[in-house]
């Protein structure tokens, strides 16, 4: 039986062979755990230092996933080398793979932030309707904001301002002003607005980078080869089709692994 050293060692020659510089551990992967780049037809993959011993062959054959999506389509954007015609029920498999592997603790932490926000932004549009029963939550109130004057002005935009060298901020409103509570609400909640769309575009970004076609492979390769069994359950039909592929790159990465 193949140890996996060995297994990473082939594999690197291997990469090596078809024009892939390949350097493993020797730095941060751009703040990744892996990272391929390509330049005209220089190609090369980073493994990170930072990571543990054990996920080294798993980024490794992702990365080398990567490289294997350019080579057979430059645009990154079609997987009908590998799958044909991707259709919803095969897009779906791939996509159950790719969310196992979607870091919980980030993902979690985004949708409660925007459940709370949300909670948080409809009590305050509530107060503030006991006065301006007309107030709506996606316009600005020209009857509120008239009231303001600069540098609390400033506060409907940013959370911290400084003007002639004193900080504002939301967290000083008391200290620093002199509001009526509606004055005060409406503050808090242009701030929780700003930070509700800030949480909705990294929850965009995340859905954006998971489902694009070279992850779904990169995720979906990564897993055929290091825990296949249960690739098998969750995705029989992608699981069939890449065992019946007849690309020369990807029977030779199964030749090192199966030793």
């Amino acid at each position: 039986m193949v140890s996996e050293r060995n297994r990473i060692i082939e594999l690197e020659k291997y990469f090596q062979s078809i024009g892939i510089d390949i350097n493993i551990g020797k730095n941060k992967a751009r703040g990744h755990k892996g990272v391929f780049m390509h330049r005209l037809d220089n190609f090369r993959i980073d493994v990170s230092k930072n990571i543990e011993e054990q996920n080294v062959l798993p980024v490794l054959l992702h990365e080398f996933a990567h490289y294997l999506h350019y080579y057979y389509d430059k645009s990154l954007k079609s997987l009908d080398f590998i799958f044909g015609d991707l259709d919803d029920e095969l897009r779906e498999e791939l996509i159950k793979v790719t969310i196992l592997d979607v870091p919980k603790d980030i993902a979690s932490s985004l949708y409660t932030a925007k459940k709370s926000l949300a909670s948080e932004i409809k009590e305050l549009g509530e107060k503030i309707r006991q006065k301006y029963p007309d107030f709506k939550l996606s316009e600005k109130s020209k009857l509120i904001e008239k009231g303001f004057s600069h540098p609390l002005k400033y506060l409907l935009k940013y959370d911290r301002v400084r003007v002639f060298n004193k900080l504002y901020s939301i967290e000083n409103l008391d200290k620093d002003f002199e509001l009526d509570s509606i004055q005060k609400d409406y503050i808090l909640l242009k701030s929780k607005q700003r930070y509700l769309k800030r949480v909705n575009s990294r929850i965009n970004k995340l859905n954006r980078y998971y489902n694009t076609p070279t992850e779904l492979f990169a995720r979906f390769v990564e897993m055929f080869y290091t825990n296949p069994n249960k690739l098998k359950t969750i995705a029989p039909r992608a699981f069939q089709k890449m065992s019946e592929a007849q690309i020369p790159q990807l029977k030779k990465i199964e030749t090192i692994i199966n030793g």
